[in-house]
């Protein structure tokens, strides 16, 4: 009987592990949207609801297209750079060999990619709220963020 319990416990721990690894690897294969931006596709999709929230004239949902377009094609390129430095990174994660050297390096390169998405970020968000009347950007500043977890949203100030 105690063969069967310890055949039973391996197959549960198989079953689990097995489990982890079929969502562990679509969440890594689409980190979101923009290029991984969390919840990329969920902000394009809702930017005219988001538009209407905030009142935009034409011309300001004019100039925001115009804002947003314009860093689209400026950001391509480092989203393309990312990743590809991620896949290097996946690559000398499970290598054979242990390169601890090699990780921190590629994992520095990533973090400086990064840096650079989040300042183009802030950027943008600072051009974009240039167009709305302070009206409009007590508004935003009230929305909540639907792409960070609700602990998030309370802690972490909306700009």
């Amino acid at each position: 009987m105690s063969v069967n319990r310890k055949s039973m416990a391996r197959i549960g721990v198989i079953v689990g592990i097995a489990t982890v690894m079929a969502f562990a690897g679509p969440a890594q294969a689409d980190p979101g949207g923009w290029g991984g931006e969390p919840c990329g596709k969920h902000q394009r999709h809702g930017a005219r609801e988001f538009g209407q929230k905030l009142g935009l004239s034409d011309a300001q949902k004019a100039q925001a297209k115009a804002i947003f377009e314009g860093n689209r094609g400026a950001m391509k390129p480092i989203f393309t750079n990312l990743r590809g430095e991620e896949k290097n990174l996946q690559a000398l994660i499970h290598a054979d060999n242990l390169d601890e050297a090699a990780i921190r390096a590629e994992t520095a390169k990533i973090a400086g990619i990064q840096a650079d998405l989040n300042v183009n970020r802030a950027k943008v968000g600072a051009q974009f709220r240039a167009i709305l009347t302070p009206a409009q950007v007590a508004i935003l500043k009230a929305m909540p963020r639907k792409c960070h977890k609700k602990d998030d949203v309370a802690s972490s100030p909306v700009e």
